[in-house]
């Protein structure tokens, strides 16, 4: 029958809704946990290729990953105070080992980077020896408050490397060389970053004049990608560390450098400006660096590209600008998902409304037709006509309660991928226990009250199908089970939109009735 085909389909959904949110949460939790780390060595007196992939060498670039580089002395850092924390310089090479983010408590620095010594900053050679001298010689350093300056003169070669700190997290870089003129050079741009967590990319990041280039960090093979490119370093889902060269580069090299670690190599000129960008993909920051860098070098570098707002991209950019607006006037993101969620149940509200009073006629015909399948039980061709016809007097369809909320799932998982990938929502406190509504409940109370919820909806909500209805009641149990350890600004999310189903399907049966 009709009714029951629709039945059919409504259960195949939910099973592979669940399936899928089941298939997430364990795959998530038993195959990629987020504290399992991977030692590149066993031992600091071994080379570090130990239980990684062999030294590679890319475009005649050698990162020199022996022993040789895990013993330098980095003991000697200038540490320089900043707006937005620290950043630490060792003089070995005047390369960068440490920037620290304190409104996140993160050091953009990998574990793997410190570890093995390679930072940020380093200038790759085309012959291993100048290398060596580039970046394991100890420079003289000179500074004036936010600007700081590297000198080495050693073995016929020159170098000047000066960098300036800026409020915003940029740190501007200019490179004099002499005596390197004869070889391939490229900067070391991004080491993979600490992970956040199984969602979203990590790795390789590369902008072009006309396309975002992604690239996972569990690369097998060194990659060479030519192009007019604007920027390129590593990311993960909160964070981006990248060099935008002056006048863009031809040429990115992304080497792997361990298991699930690469290194991306921006290739330069023997002198060079640019900047270095090492922090959080702040949709605010990284506007306002893309400005300064329009006015200034006459070129759309578009740093917002880099926040991955999913497959419906085109839906959730809108919905973190609404969110991005609530917050400015009222400076709570939890207050702020509230009222985008409110926002969000009003304009589907026509369509919820019609999908309920759907639901609640055919929960009124359900007697009537019981008594029609009684009655042509050997008839089914009959019966069909009968049904169709019983419809045709109710002014119901079936399919009717099924179709408006098939229209509201792309905007469901946009904001779903908002909220997941939304740094802003890192360590930022909702009330009372909720103190990063980036991280799961502490206590698991969101997800209990979304599963109760859920529970209530279900109750509340007319069905023609007992049989569905405990089904729903089943996956009301799934859900809370699932979203325990979902970030707590989602769990906030859903709860407040069953809340507000809650309180439509009331309205709903209280005008039916009457």
């Amino acid at each position: 029958m009709q009714q029951e085909d629709m039945q059919k389909r409504m259960l195949i959904f939910f099973a592979v809704v669940s399936f899928l949110f089941i298939s997430f949460t364990v795959i998530s939790q038993f195959f990629f946990p987020e504290n399992k780390k991977e030692s590149p060595q066993s031992s600091q007196k071994q080379e570090i290729n130990n239980q990684n992939i062999p030294i590679q060498t890319s475009g005649n670039f050698d990162l020199i990953l022996t022993n040789e580089r895990v013993n330098l002395d980095t003991s000697k850092n200038i540490k320089v105070k900043t707006k937005f924390g620290y950043i630490e310089f060792t003089p070995f090479g005047g390369r960068i080992t440490s920037v620290y983010v304190e409104k996140y408590n993160h050091d953009m620095i990998s574990d793997f980077s410190k570890k093995n010594k390679i930072f940020i900053g380093e200038l790759i050679t085309s012959n291993p020896n100048l290398t060596r001298i580039l970046n394991f010689s100890e420079y003289t350093v000179s500074q004036n408050n936010k600007e700081i300056t590297f000198k080495l003169e050693k073995e016929n070669v020159s170098i000047e490397k000066t960098y300036t700190i800026q409020d915003d997290g940029v740190i501007s870089i200019a490179v004099k060389t002499k005596g390197i003129e004869n070889t391939s050079v490229a900067l070391l741009s991004g080491v993979s970053l600490n992970s956040e967590g199984s969602f979203g990319h990590e790795g390789a990041i590369i902008k072009t004049d006309k396309d975002l280039i992604r690239i996972d960090k569990e690369l097998k093979q060194p990659q060479i990608i030519r192009d007019n490119i604007l920027w390129a370093g590593e990311e993960n889902k909160y964070f981006l560390q990248i060099f935008a060269p002056k006048n863009g580069t031809n040429t990115v090299n992304v080497i792997p450098v361990a298991k699930d670690t690469t290194a991306v190599l921006v290739n330069v000129s023997p002198d060079f400006e640019g900047f270095i960008y090492s922090g959080a993909k702040l949709y605010s920051i990284l506007g306002q660096i893309t400005d300064y860098y329009k006015d200034l070098w006459k070129v759309d570098l578009d740093l917002r590209s880099s926040i991955d707002f999913g497959f419906f991209g085109i839906l959730g950019k809108p919905l973190f600008l609404l969110l991005h607006f609530f917050y400015t006037y009222i400076p709570n993101w939890g207050v702020a998902i509230i009222i985008l969620t409110v926002l969000i149940r009003i304009l589907f509200f026509p369509l919820n409304h019609k999908s309920l009073k759907a639901m609640r006629k055919m929960a009124d015909l359900a007697p009537e037709i019981e008594k029609l399948k009684k009655k042509y039980a050997k008839d089914p061709q009959k019966l069909q006509e009968e049904i169709m016809k019983l419809y045709a007097e109710a002014g119901a369809n079936p399919m009717s309660g099924c179709l408006p909320i098939l229209v509201q799932i792309p905007v469901f998982i946009a904001l779903y991928n908002v909220l997941m990938v939304t740094v802003e929502l890192k360590n930022a406190p909702f009330i009372l226990w909720i103190k990063d509504l980036s991280d799961k409940d502490p206590y698991y109370i969101l997800p209990i009250l979304m599963g109760l919820s859920m529970i209530a909806q279900q109750w509340i909500t007319p069905s023609s199908d007992k049989n569905q209805k405990m089904i729903m009641y089943i996956m009301a149990g799934v859900f809370t089970f699932m979203f325990m350890n979902f970030p707590a600004g989602l769990v906030l999310y859903w709860l407040t939109n069953n809340i507000l189903g809650l309180l439509q399907s009331f309205i709903v049966n209280k005008t039916m009735k009457k």
